[in-house]
């Protein structure tokens, strides 16, 4: 049996299971969630792009979050795609090594708007989606993450495939052509960060995932063989059969759903901002909060983190607010100035260029650590009296269950997010919609 085949076999197998409820629910606020952040993106200028080039052909039955659009469920999902990451505001997992709920959703919400689905049904589907991102991203481990792939978009197309193909009930003979149509439509590097074709290339995943079933229900062919071929997509994309281990894809998907995992499951996002950088803002908040700090009085700032994490956060002197939310200095810079980092910080040019922001980033410098720990970080603060405050943060809020962000952030996370597309008082009725009545 091929790769295709056995993966498909187990997407179907998984989502034909009894859930537990508390799988739901996680999986609600994760969707809700990604939904704020979805209608936040909307509206900023690499959407606004998108949609002057594609909106006057794209007519249909999906909705364009943010706008009173509806478009073809394709497009749908390259602008929901683009929109939901763009801010990189969104949620992520550590065993896809990037962000799964904006892998899955925007595909998953056009198609469920063009079948008009129920609610529930598209809860059910992003469950499974989750789960077959998940063991793919065990299957690959970090090897496309830290050979310069982005595993939202090469791994994540995958977990769209899946969502959407459990959404149709799709056979498992359709589900692994869908699979296997997916492996010629995978890509995304990361030399991209840090500007709008980062979300961009999140958009056209989710945009070739549905792609990739429909021409599967018309019966086009794929190779049969196209993960586990010489030159098929594990082979291409880990270079050889020493960097996966498809037998974590393939064997039957047994105990609780992925989704309900402690630390591996969803983590959540703070600050709107690249995710390892966050470990960083909570020790460096904390030691503001605890001696009171202000900027005048720091002469330097060190922070150390986990080796793979430093290359896409060491980035001195950013070139726009965009390119900024993966400069730590920046990032570093914002918070002791001020307390907190917000959305305007990314997206207010005043903020971005003010001299005194500048000179402070000069005095953060940034370091591999020594820790096992990816998800940590260490943070020393010099003063000018000659303190030298020190933390270590083992997990950023938000990143497990044991450590989650408390409800009323979540809540005032979401409201600041849609009310940039929908003004303050749509945001909370879709806040209350969402929780009372269209996802509970």
């Amino acid at each position: 049996m091929t790769i295709a085949l056995q993966f498909a076999r187990n997407i179907h197998q998984f989502h034909q299971r009894s859930l537990p409820k508390e799988a739901f629910e996680r999986a609600r606020y994760a969707i809700i969630d990604t939904l704020g952040v979805m209608l936040a993106g909307s509206v900023q200028p690499g959407a606004l792009k998108l949609r002057a080039v594609i909106e006057p052909a794209a007519p249909g039955q999906s909705r364009v979050f943010g706008t009173s659009l509806r478009v073809n469920a394709l497009d749908a999902a390259l602008f929901n795609g683009i929109a939901a990451h763009i801010l990189d505001f969104d949620d992520s997992n550590s065993r896809l090594h990037g962000h799964t709920s904006v892998a899955i959703l925007p595909a998953l919400l056009a198609l469920g708007d063009e079948r008009q689905a129920s609610p529930a049904a598209v809860v059910r589907a992003y469950i499974t989606g989750f789960e077959a991102a998940s063991r793919l991203g065990d299957a690959v481990g970090r090897y496309q993450y830290t050979h310069g792939w982005h595993p939202t978009t090469t791994l994540g197309i995958f977990a769209a495939v899946a969502a959407c193909a459990a959404l149709l009930e799709l056979s498992e003979h359709q589900t692994a052509v869908a699979l296997s149509i997916a492996t010629a439509l995978a890509s995304g590097i990361k030399a991209n960060f840090g500007s709008e074709t980062k979300p961009l290339g999140v958009g056209q995943a989710n945009r070739n995932a549905l792609l990739a079933i429909k021409l599967a229900q018309q019966d086009f062919s794929a190779g049969k063989s196209a993960f586990e071929h010489h030159h098929g997509y594990l082979s291409v994309f880990n270079a050889g059969a020493a960097h996966f281990d498809t037998s974590l894809l393939v064997a039957p998907w047994t105990g609780e759903p992925v989704l309900l995992a402690p630390v591996m499951g969803i983590k959540q996002k703070r600050f709107p901002c690249c995710y390892a950088i966050l470990p960083p803002l909570d020790g460096i908040l904390a030691l503001r909060h605890e001696h009171r700090l202000t900027p005048e009085e720091i002469v330097r700032v060190a922070v150390g983190v986990h080796p793979i994490r430093f290359p896409h956060i060491n980035v001195p002197a950013p070139k726009d607010p965009l390119a900024a939310k993966f400069s730590l200095h920046y990032c570093t810079a914002r918070a002791l100035e001020e307390g907190r980092l917000t959305l305007d910080d990314f997206i207010d040019e005043t903020r971005f260029n003010r001299p005194e922001t500048h000179c402070l980033m000069r005095q953060v410098s940034l370091h591999p650590y020594l820790h096992d720990n990816i998800g940590g970080a260490e943070v020393m603060i010099e003063t000018k009296d000659g303190r030298r405050l020190t933390t270590y943060i083992d997990s950023a809020q938000g990143s497990s269950y044991e450590n989650p962000l408390p409800p009323a952030l979540n809540r005032d996370k979401f409201l600041q997010c849609a009310s940039l597309a929908l003004g303050d008082s749509d945001a909370l009725a879709f806040y209350q919609r969402l929780n009372l009545g269209e996802l509970a």
